[in-house]
């Protein structure tokens, strides 16, 4: 079921921005009534797609930097339109490839 935001006007929005009048309402509670097929279902896997290549978890490190190493990162990222993970990932990469 889509997440609705309250709005003072008499339609509702969901989420996408998706207008729903009373004629959309209508027409989603009768295919709700109606019930589903499974088969017409579709399955949405939860959460970020896994960096490994395979199913799964990806594993994760946390880390905390100063605030000079932290805003060096940033700098990076914001030049090459990159984000902050992005820039960590390949900076660790690149360092084990040099050892």
């Amino acid at each position: 079921m889509a997440t609705v935001k309250r709005t003072r006007g008499a339609n509702e929005i969901t989420k996408a921005g998706t207008t729903l009048d009373a004629d959309a309402e209508r027409r989603l509670t009768e295919e709700a009534e109606a019930g589903y097929h499974p088969a017409s279902l579709t399955r949405r896997d939860a959460g970020r797609p896994s960096l490994s290549g395979r199913p799964g978890h990806s594993n994760r490190v946390d880390l905390r930097v100063g605030d000079q190493t932290y805003q060096a990162i940033r700098r990076i990222a914001d030049q090459d339109h990159r984000n902050v993970s992005e820039v960590v990932r390949d900076a660790i990469r690149q360092s084990l490839e040099a050892s």
